[in-house]
């Protein structure tokens, strides 16, 4: 392990990350003796690259196999000065500031970002350029010089918001979505109303009719699809409730149907199976983590997205 000292050192140091962290962490484990602050300047300072690319973000997502290099220090500082932000960096930062969407995790395989919510997540008949999927599209090959495109792994409602997984290659996306049951899914949800226990499932069968609303039916009937739906209350004791939501299965409209017709909880702000509007933007539905086997490594991942501000003040 490198000392304190070594913030002074003149030749480079690189090291491969064993585990998934941030890249202040994997910079600490390189520098056991060294401070968080000195560790945060450092890379902010640009010092630090990741595979090859200067990253200047101490929160920036690492997985295991990436290859950190912390640069010499012996140049002069009018070289530094011109050197501190390269056309690369500063293309990736104009880039990032175009995609306008936080990204919580990315690397060669895959990409993942909050989605906002009133973003559709891919085009529709009325819409086919404001969605999720063209930003990051175009984001990527931005930053990729074209090589890379993205492909959907998944969908969110337009109104919800939260943790979205999208793949950078077709055999990354086909490796996510045969594995994808096997993700654990958890949701915030604010709701009109309180659930009859502090926590419980629900499990029943959905449909879809032609105007494509979604409702609960009968076992055997044809187009019927099982769907299970955790629930535990976290906060409130008013007219409304703050729910964590797990789903086993990811039906369409699935925790909106259940919140609404099982449990009589419509979410708040849902204008299709609850109250209608609410003050709020969009329905109070967030997808708060996703735990999935990265495609490339296969180890187990967790991305999470704190509750959104616009629930403050809902419950």
């Amino acid at each position: 392990m490198l000392q304190a000292h070594s913030l002074s050192y003149d030749t480079s140091v690189k090291t491969k990350t064993k585990t998934a962290g941030t890249l202040q962490d994997a910079v600490l484990e390189m520098m056991d003796s060294a401070s968080k602050t000195a560790v945060r300047k450092l890379i902010k300072n640009h010092r630090v690259t990741v595979d090859g690319e200067i990253q200047a973000r101490p929160d920036f997502a690492v997985l295991p196999g990436l290859l950190i290099e912390i640069s010499q220090k012996g140049k002069d500082k009018e070289t530094r000065k011109k050197s501190s932000a390269p056309a690369a960096l500063k293309s990736a930062r104009g880039a990032k500031r175009r995609l306008a969407v936080k990204i919580l995790l990315e690397d060669e395989h895959l990409i993942v970002v909050d989605k906002p919510t009133g973003m559709l997540s891919i085009a529709t008949d009325k819409e086919r350029t404001k969605t999720l999927y063209r930003k990051v599209m175009e984001y990527v090959k931005e930053t990729t010089a074209g090589e890379k495109r993205i492909f959907i792994v998944h969908r969110l409602d337009r109104d919800a918001s939260g943790v979205m997984v999208l793949a950078k290659d077709e055999n990354a996306k086909r490796k996510l979505q045969k594995n994808w049951a096997g993700a654990e899914k958890v949701y915030h949800a604010v709701v009109d109303g309180c659930p009859p226990r502090s926590e419980g499932t629900v499990r029943n069968f959905l449909c879809e009719n032609r105007a494509k609303i979604v409702y609960v039916c009968e076992e055997g009937v044809k187009g019927s699809q099982e769907a299970v739906t955790h629930y535990k209350i976290l906060k409130g004791d008013g007219p409304r409730r703050l729910l964590e939501v797990r789903i086993e299965t990811g039906r369409k409209h699935q925790i909106r149907v259940h919140m609404a017709s099982t449990l009589d909880c419509p979410i708040v702000g849902d204008e299709i199976y609850g109250l209608g509007k609410s003050g709020t933007r969009g329905i109070a539905l967030h997808s708060h983590s996703l735990t999935f086997d990265h495609p490339a490594t296969g180890k187990r991942i967790t991305v999470k997205s704190p509750v959104p501000a616009r629930f403050r003040g809902l419950v």
